[in-house]
């Protein structure tokens, strides 16, 4: 038996154990924040069990009209519903009908997948929340050059964010500096691993049957100040009872 699992860790920019912890990476920067929040905050018995974190801080008051949400989301599978399941936790969590910027990390567990359809299948969710006004900037991360570009000429809603990762790519490949300057596409270097949350992992913080569905992580900017006051991660798993 297993049942499925929401772990909000709320504002870890209030987290005082975590401050203490500097230069972590990213995928170490999850792991404390989720042994800080599990241990602080067991999960009540809903029929989406959830485990809170703490308080969304500074950005609570502000009118949303000033705030920046940028939102990345790493996902296994190229499952439509599952992404779509994603960013509606998203929404509901912090309260709102828009997101900024949102960046798709997708990297399959499973290397026999064609990468261009898998990405088209995630892609329709996106469009369609695009679409709706719900989405402002959406992209992709860490996609092969000639599979982004044939990505992009057949979506009809076109990335305009385009990610890659420095440290498995020292150089930014030419031909996707000239695609996305003639495309007016932004192009980000990051270094989060794609896989944010690797099986050993999740094993050891949530058991050995434990099965991570997707995590998004989010960050909320004051406009006005360009300053971060809030920055938290959800994960969803099943795990066994």
């Amino acid at each position: 038996m297993s049942k499925n699992c929401l772990i909000e860790t709320g504002n870890i920019l209030s987290l005082n154990e975590l401050k203490k912890k500097t230069g972590l990476s990213t995928r170490d920067e999850l792991i404390e924040t989720l042994k800080i929040v599990l241990q602080d905050s067991p999960s009540n018995e809903s029929s989406l069990p959830t485990t809170n974190g703490i308080g969304e801080g500074d950005s609570e008051n502000v009118d949303r009209k000033e705030l920046k949400i940028t939102v990345k989301i790493f996902i296994s599978t190229a499952k439509a519903e599952v992404l779509k399941q994603a960013l509606d936790e998203v929404f509901r969590i912090l309260h709102t009908d828009t997101i900024e910027s949102l960046v798709i990390a997708y990297k399959s567990t499973d290397d026999s997948g064609d990468i261009l359809t898998s990405l088209q299948s995630l892609w329709s969710v996106i469009e369609e929340l695009k679409k709706s006004g719900k989405l402002c900037s959406v992209g992709l991360s860490d996609v092969d050059t000639e599979v982004f570009i044939q990505f992009f000429r057949a979506a009809n809603v076109k990335p305009n964010i385009i990610q890659i990762n420095l440290a498995s790519c020292c150089v930014v490949p030419p031909a996707l500096q000239e695609f996305s300057k003639e495309n007016d596409i932004q192009l980000l270097t990051h270094n989060d691993p794609c896989q944010i949350l690797p099986k050993e992992s999740v094993m050891e913080i949530f058991g050995n049957s434990a099965n991570l569905h997707w995590v998004a992580r989010y960050q909320i900017h004051l406009r006005c100040r360009g300053v971060l006051s809030s920055k938290g991660y959800l994960v969803y798993l099943d795990k066994p009872t």
